[in-house]
């Protein structure tokens, strides 16, 4: 539950330490209610809103450990979603008896094998995600659902970039994905890509790490029958064309 107004989340605090001090919710029940409040006062992606929520930004250090991939198959539920999740993170697209869903998990779980394959440390990641997570790409994939008329892909890097490398990313898949899938690139992207919540750490808690660089990619749409099948029969290009990707970008850039 995301609260921008001070006035109304010092009002909630008062009447949880009201319940607290008359033995009406115990400790950790009071804890639990306020792990599902994020309070954000300033615009989403906005320095001011990134301080506030890391103050000690600036002296972030890289988690030590190996280079970590994370994919992250859109709409795949593990458990049931928070609060503040619950309306974004639905079942995605579905054409006939085919859901988006699956055809994710076919590529997600290829790309996972490929990258493995050659010795990088893969992480699956669900619809959920955890909070501030961290990876050193992060790599959302979907399929689109609109007019049977567009073919093609679209990727984008979160509103703002506070990673610096989110944009070399997007052009490393770009140009391996072409090479590999077959679908054309189009060259635009939507709010709900640009603010996808697994992102948008300034208005969601279960969102990436900021200095994490990602990508969200629609590999294709369903509904129109040319990149239906190649998602499906071709499931195994578009996963070589991503993971390609991601393995340039890591080459490049650590």
């Amino acid at each position: 539950m995301l609260i921008k107004n001070a006035e109304i989340f010092a009002k909630l605090l008062l009447i949880l330490f009201a319940f607290n001090q008359a033995n009406v919710l115990d400790e950790s029940k009071m804890l639990e209610i306020l792990n599902k409040i994020y309070y954000q006062p300033y615009p989403e992606f906005s320095e001011k809103a990134l301080y506030f929520r890391y103050p000690d930004f600036d002296n972030w250090k890289r988690p030590e450990g190996p280079i970590k991939i994370a994919i992250q198959i859109g709409h795949m539920i593990d458990k049931e979603p928070p609060l503040e999740l619950q309306k974004v993170s639905k079942t995605g697209g579905v054409f006939g008896a085919i859901k988006e869903v699956e055809i994710n998990k076919l590529i997600g779980f290829e790309i996972e094998k490929i990258l493995k394959s050659k010795g990088y440390l893969v992480e699956i990641l669900p619809a959920i995600i955890p909070q501030d997570y961290y990876a050193d790409a992060f790599v959302s994939i979907h399929a689109n659902s609109t007019d049977s008329d567009v073919s093609g892909f679209m990727i984008s890097t979160p509103y703002k970039d506070y990673s610096g490398k989110a944009n070399k990313l997007r052009e490393a898949i770009i140009e391996e994905y072409l090479k590999f899938s077959g679908l054309e690139y189009i060259d635009k992207v939507t709010v709900n890509m640009t603010h996808y919540y697994a992102f948008n750490w300034s208005r969601y808690k279960r969102a990436i790490h900021p200095r994490t660089p990602a990508v969200i990619i629609e590999m294709g749409n369903i509904r129109n029958q040319k990149d239906l099948i190649t998602l499906i029969i071709g499931y195994q290009k578009i996963a070589q064309g991503i993971a390609s990707g991601i393995e340039r970008f890591i080459k490049e850039n650590y």
